[in-house]
């Protein structure tokens, strides 16, 4: 996770996270957020709508997958 956050503000230095809401049932997990920021190389602006889709075991993720759609 460290890897993929770093090369998200390496791309995006300003990228924000707001908007969102999480939900837990059993071992697994979702959360729904909106990113936007700025590309380092293009200038250009991302808004983009996703979410995290989560699996827990024994306390612990398990398995993230995540989707968004930019917009």
């Amino acid at each position: 996770m460290r890897e993929v956050f770093a090369d998200i503000f390496a791309s995006y230095p300003d990228a924000r996270w707001a908007n969102d809401v999480h939900y837990v049932s059993g071992s697994r997990g979702l959360s729904e957020w909106v990113m936007t920021g700025t590309d380092v190389e293009d200038g250009s602006k991302i808004n983009a709508r996703g979410c995290d889709m989560f699996t827990f075991d024994n306390g612990l993720i398990a398995v993230k997958d995540s989707y968004l759609k930019s917009t």
